[in-house]
């Protein structure tokens, strides 16, 4: 479920663990001066959270995961006490796509909730293999929902025979 957090009043009670993790990727001088790394392509400011949204993950993620997520969406992992979070780092328009992909990248899966809501127009936020393995993951998902539902249909309705 959806959480809404106001990073502009809330940031400093939560640790930014996609900003930690691009950081610690990067061994240049540069970035620890000026938050930047034109070597790597990187800039720490791409991890601040934007929009006051936090999506809920059910299980610590890698850093090698994190480091993907930061790196292949606009999205970080925000960490309060034990628990994880994903947080959209732009705004603007409808970033459905990017947050499952960002699931994918850290769960293998989407939430329900989400996966229902994520936009079918082709490539809007998400493009080349990334949009790929999101709509090949978001039918074999939902595919495996159907069968679910299907034979939860045939159980019911066995009850009245």
């Amino acid at each position: 479920m959806t959480m809404y957090v106001d990073w502009t009043e809330n940031y400093e009670c939560w640790e930014n663990e996609g900003r930690r993790v691009l950081e610690e990727s990067c061994e240049h001088e540069q970035l620890q001066i000026e938050g930047y790394c034109n070597e790597c392509e990187i800039d720490s400011d791409d991890c601040q959270p934007m929009m006051n949204y936090a999506y809920p993950l059910d299980e610590a993620p890698s850093d090698e995961n994190i480091l993907k997520v930061v790196k292949e969406t606009c999205l970080t992992v925000m960490r309060k006490d034990s628990k994880y979070f994903l947080a959209l780092c732009s705004g603007g328009m409808n970033f459905s796509q990017q947050i499952g992909l960002a699931y994918l990248l850290l769960e293998h899966w989407i939430p329900i909730e989400r996966l229902l809501g994520i936009s079918t127009q082709k490539a809007l936020c998400v493009h080349g293999k990334n949009w790929t393995y999101l709509r090949e993951n978001i039918i074999d998902q939902l595919a495996t929902y159907s069968q679910q539902l299907d034979y939860t249909i045939k159980e019911w309705a066995a009850t009245e025979k």
